[in-house]
């Protein structure tokens, strides 16, 4: 169960590793203060798509022989808590928390990556997580670029965090390197 935690959180990021998010990564890092209702809606968007992904799939997919409709369910299911989670905090705060890409495909993720519902739900979880930890470091790192004084006319300030996260994925993913490993070399 750790394990799992930390392969999706750190390991192996749904942000450094497979890529899910990191345009809206740069985009959020600009500031902070929007991320609050983005980071409720994608939580319970996300869990709840997956948790009735996950039963729709056990209960009706599988027994009938057509798991290969699951991303059709998972769609539509998403699909359908996120207009009501959307409407909701539209009527309510006026802000628009709007994303798709993000928070679906975090739901591929897990119900791809998933052995038991569980697995599912932590799968889940630290996909966001490793989303929403990313943001200050990039936060940080946009603060160090505006301090240099690179503006948008110097340089695009987004190809440099494109360029960072780069790096963090290189050092991430270096403990990987095989002759790194202390059973290649015997």
């Amino acid at each position: 169960m750790i394990f799992t935690v930390l392969h999706y959180f750190l390991f192996s990021s749904a942000v450094l590793i497979y890529g899910i998010g990191l345009n809206n990564a740069t985009i959020f890092c600009d500031s902070i203060s929007e991320l609050k209702l983005y980071f409720v809606k994608s939580v319970f968007t996300v869990l709840i798509s997956t948790v009735l992904s996950w039963i729709i799939i056990q209960q009706f997919l599988i027994p009938l022989r057509i798991t290969e409709l699951y991303p059709l369910a998972a769609l539509l299911v998403f699909m359908t808590i996120s207009v009501f989670l959307e409407t909701i905090i539209r009527i309510t705060t006026s802000t628009v928390t709007s994303d798709f890409c993000f928070s679906f495909l975090i739901v591929l993720l897990a119900l791809n990556e998933s052995v038991n519902i569980l697995d599912t739900i932590l799968i889940s979880l630290s996909s966001l997580l490793s989303f929403f930890c990313l943001i200050p470091v990039l936060y940080a790192v946009n603060g160090k670029i505006n301090i240099l004084g690179i503006t948008e006319r110097h340089a695009n300030k987004k190809s440099l965090l494109l360029i960072v996260l780069a790096v963090i994925i290189i050092i991430i993913s270096a403990g990987n390197v095989s002759w790194l490993t202390p059973g290649v070399i015997k």
